[in-house]
């Protein structure tokens, strides 16, 4: 059985925002009544930066001191794109 975070339900909702398509009545429908915690801007973009230089091939240690994080945070970040799930 798989755990649903809240950060798997915010992913699923920002990526879901993002949509060319979406409006204010799908967005209600598809999340209406949940409870998750939506992360800083901030963090979120350094994220999908990370992520993106980690997919052209910088390394852990160098993105750890480009963004003053531990190699452990750069190694949680970039997770999915190391080890994507089959489910």
């Amino acid at each position: 059985m798989t755990t649903i975070t809240s950060y798997d339900m915010f992913e699923e909702f920002f990526d879901f925002i993002k949509l060319p398509t979406t409006d204010k009545k799908a967005t209600i429908k598809e999340f209406g009544g949940s409870n998750f915690y939506i992360p800083s801007y901030k963090t979120t973009m350094r994220n999908a930066e990370i992520i993106q230089k980690y997919k052209n091939k910088s390394t852990v240690k160098i993105l750890a001191r480009e963004y003053d994080l531990t190699e452990r945070q750069i190694y949680d970040i970039t997770k999915e794109v190391r080890n994507p799930s089959l489910f």
